[in-house]
């Protein structure tokens, strides 16, 4: 069953909950604009209109579930439910005596659901007004109702009742889903912060054993070296001698650590990562500074550090070796802990409204690493300015830290 749902209206791995709503009531209204339109036929009335509105939710459906451009045709399709779908049907089933009044209430929830942002407001408030326009209209043409004998009650008494229903679940649920939605966003983005700890410890851990080997093969080679310069020694070739260990002087300095930090953690990630960007021909420029007795959270910082990092690594990777280099600017300034990653623009990430996003052909997989370091930058009373550039693509943090007492 729930396979089947999952290809009917998205699985909930690739399509957010809105998605899923949405094809889920797209597909609803198929089915009942079809039934109308057969009911239209039964009865001989006008079909046109009814067979124009299964054909524009039948496209609605397909463009969203099979295609994939919610954004789009959500908006574009909440334009004709509004102002054209919803009045329309008002008109036709007897408007404020029929059965759309109650819809209306289902109606503005299905509206208040699936939108979001200015939109959702814009789109709520025009619904409203249709619906009083179409209140307006059946109270012009009708008059009043006569209820009882010397009873009467206004016309308008029920359906603006039901604008205020509908209105107070409009600010209700606009309300509780802006809630749910920023507490679902910090959820994942924590969730995403441990995921990529782990990752990074597991691929430290996967790299040990090539580690391990590489140390016994520099012991073996170092044993050999020892050999060479003994027997020039031993052959009074002592200018052979110097320039031979001047060399594996120069080979051993290439080796040394690249960043010394006082903060162990942080320290092997840099190497580490650091190390992998050089072997792989890319050009290092590097200014770190960071003092001692700094209160840092060092886990939360080398997942911040190592998200840039691996981005900026896989930017390069994609780049000529006479283009690749990585500039790293770690410096403490009072208060601020400031990270500045830079490498050379691919156009892989753009901003929009504000926030990054990722301009490759599956964005949807792409750009959860910087979201996690703005989470994680927001969680330390801290900033994230990215600037995507023609030629370089920057990304400056800024986290909050103390002195230790």
């Amino acid at each position: 069953m729930k396979g089947m749902s999952g290809r009917i209206i998205g699985d909930a791995e690739h399509f957010t909950f809105e998605e899923r709503i949405f094809n889920f009531v797209i597909l609803l209204g198929i089915c009942m604009t079809a039934f109308g339109t057969i009911m239209d036929l039964y009865y001989r009335a006008d079909i046109l209109i009814d067979l124009s509105f299964v054909g524009c939710w039948i496209l609605t459906y397909y463009l969203s579930r099979v295609r994939g451009y919610f954004n789009v045709v959500s908006v574009v399709s909440m334009g004709v439910f509004v102002f054209a779908f919803f009045p329309y049907n008002w008109i036709v089933s007897n408007g404020s005596n029929g059965s759309m009044p109650y819809y209306a209430i289902i109606f503005i929830a299905f509206v208040s659901i699936v939108l979001s942002g200015r939109f959702r407001i814009v789109m709520v408030v025009s619904m409203l007004a249709v619906e009083l326009l179409l209140i307006c209209r059946d109270a012009y043409y009708s008059g009043s109702l006569a209820v009882g004998n010397d009873k009467y009650v206004s016309l308008l008494d029920l359906p603006i009742h039901m604008l205020v229903i509908m209105l107070t679940m409009a600010v209700l649920i606009i309300v509780y889903s802006n809630t749910y939605m920023k507490e679902k966003a910090r959820s994942e983005a924590y969730a995403r912060t441990i995921e990529e700890y782990y990752r990074q410890q597991l691929y430290y851990m996967e790299n040990l054993e090539s580690l391990i080997y590489k140390l016994k093969s520099e012991r073996h080679d170092f044993n050999n070296h020892l050999g060479v310069i003994y027997g020039l020694l031993e052959g009074g070739e002592t200018k052979q001698a110097r320039g031979y260990v001047k060399q594996q002087v120069k080979t051993a300095e290439e080796y040394r650590n690249l960043v010394n930090i006082p903060y162990s953690m942080v320290r092997a990630m840099l190497n580490y990562k650091l190390s992998a960007a050089r072997d792989s021909k890319i050009e290092l420029r590097l200014d770190i500074s960071v003092p001692e007795a700094l209160e840092l959270n060092e886990f939360d910082l080398t997942v911040i550090l190592g998200n840039l990092l691996d981005n900026a690594i896989e930017a390069c990777a994609a780049l000529g070796e006479n283009s690749r280099y990585i500039g790293l600017s770690l410096l403490y300034k009072p208060d601020y802990l400031v990270i500045q990653v830079e490498n050379p623009s691919t156009g892989e990430a753009l901003i929009q409204e504000g926030k990054v996003r990722s301009s490759k052909s599956d964005p949807a997989s792409h750009g959860f690493g910087l979201r996690t370091v703005e989470y994680l930058a927001e969680k330390h009373d801290g900033f994230v300015k990215i600037e995507p550039g023609i030629d370089v693509f920057k990304v400056s943090v800024a986290v909050l830290v103390e002195p230790m007492q």
